[in-house]
């Protein structure tokens, strides 16, 4: 059986440092062809549970191993063989929520699979963290025709840090639309969407939307208010008061 030594298969194993592959492990015909890998993070309070999935190239009992606690028991970790080559761990937000340290361990250990005595799977972490939040809402704004209009949305430094930010448009009628890439500023932890010149179109609501491994959050609706009139000597007036129509 080969032997992994200082992080690096022996001569003669098709592996590179820093590169996640299938494990080619073998003893006798078993092997991994799935399991997680690299960082996994593990969804928060509120949201649906996580399904990590290990299965072999044939019939194997597998078990789930931590480098800290060894095996894990497979009724605190909701731990399934669900078939012959297959094993699940359902994590779910009742576990999260639990007071014991169950939660603490995993994340700051690596957890593995293993069938048989010597056939394991690459190790992955299960990392803890938090939903993004919104910290400076989008705030409402009136602007006539040609005007510039701007709005901004200020987010959480959480961790694990957002990896996508866009903006979502509802007009007046209700149809709701992605902005277009070169109408969306994305920074660190501000978002700002910035319309150079003002249409009676763009009236309507802008939402940002921030996402994580954990959660899609959408900010509030900042207003952009567009005043015109049609003529009428009654609504001009009221036009010039500010009043849409």
């Amino acid at each position: 059986i080969p032997r992994i030594f200082q992080g690096k298969f022996m001569a003669g194993f098709p592996w590179k440092p820093g590169k996640l592959t299938v494990i080619t492990v073998k003893a006798g015909n078993i092997r991994f062809i799935q399991y997680p890998q690299g960082a996994v993070y593990y969804p928060p309070r509120g949201f649906p549970g996580k399904t990590f999935v290990c299965s072999t190239n044939a019939s194997a009992n597998i078990t789930w191993v931590s480098d800290r606690r060894g095996a894990l028991d497979p009724t605190k970790f909701n731990i399934s063989q669900v078939s012959t080559t297959t094993s699940t761990m359902f994590l779910t937000t009742e576990f999260v929520e639990s007071s014991d340290t169950i939660l603490a361990t995993l994340v700051v250990s690596k957890i593995y699979c293993q069938a048989r005595t010597y056939v394991k799977s690459l190790q992955f972490e299960i990392k803890g963290g938090v939903a993004p939040s919104v910290v400076t809402q989008p705030s409402n704004t009136t602007k006539n025709e040609t005007d510039v209009a701007e709005f901004s949305c200020i987010f959480a430094d959480t961790k694990p840090t957002p990896h996508k930010v866009s903006w979502l448009f509802t007009n007046n009628s209700g149809h709701m639309m992605t902005l277009q890439e070169e109408m969306r500023k994305v920074g660190t932890r501000e978002s700002e969407v910035k319309i150079s010149s003002v249409k009676r179109a763009d009236a309507g609501a802008y939402r940002c939307v921030i996402e994580n491994e954990f959660a899609i959050i959408y900010s509030q609706p900042g207003y952009l208010i567009v005043p015109y009139c049609d003529g009428l000597v009654t609504q001009q007036v009221e036009c010039a008061l500010g009043r849409t129509f």
